[in-house]
């Protein structure tokens, strides 16, 4: 199996065992990843010639490096992440999507999709991009940059664009989502906030 494979089929996989977690809050630690376990087992069990896993890549393609980290700790760590770096994280995210996805798809004459070819400005960008993270305490920024740029380097996915490796459409959507969310119960709670005052 290629190391694409590998990632390519862990992403769905992961992905729903921690949907599974995310329905299951209230139950017991143990129980929860027993059921997130057996969510990711299920997936990668083949029905026929492909594995629900494989149908789901299918349908969204490989997800990123970035994707993959932040399932995998999401899954195996005992705290979710802190709001400081969680909203670092959704905003790097939603910026790249924002500043990739409408130009790749033809939105003006500017296709920033061709620097993930090797660019070294994209690259050293992202060097320094990961540097001030860790210098900022944002580790979680900053290892997912780092492992998408060393993916990248040994050449883990099929596709040989860094874009490919920093983000997907499954990720920016979260992101982009989240802050929405947020802002949006910002302006729901000043009102309410002013009523208060009164």
């Amino acid at each position: 199996m290629a190391l694409t494979d590998l990632t390519g089929l862990a992403g769905p996989a992961l992905a729903v065992a921690a949907a599974c977690t995310l329905f299951s809050t209230r139950w017991p630690r143990r129980a929860r990843a027993a059921l997130a376990i057996g969510a990711a087992v299920v997936m990668l069990v083949p029905f026929g010639e492909l594995s629900p896993a494989a149908y789901l890549r299918g349908a969204t393609g490989d997800l990123s490096i970035a994707s993959v980290a932040l399932l995998v700790r999401s899954l195996l760590a005992r705290q979710p992440l802190d709001a400081r770096n969680r909203l670092a994280l959704q905003m790097a995210l939603a910026f790249a999507a924002l500043a990739l996805y409408p130009l790749a798809l033809g939105l003006g004459a500017f296709d920033p999709y061709r620097f993930g070819f090797g660019d070294p400005w994209l690259v050293g960008a992202l060097g320094l991009v990961a540097l001030a993270a860790w210098r900022a305490h944002l580790t979680p920024l900053a290892l997912g940059i780092a492992l998408s740029l060393l993916a990248w380097a040994i050449g883990w996915y099929e596709s040989g664009n860094l874009w490919d490796y920093l983000i997907d459409p499954v990720v920016s959507l979260w992101a982009i989502g989240a802050l929405l969310i947020r802002a949006a119960r910002r302006v729901l709670q000043r009102p309410a906030a002013a009523g208060a005052r009164t």
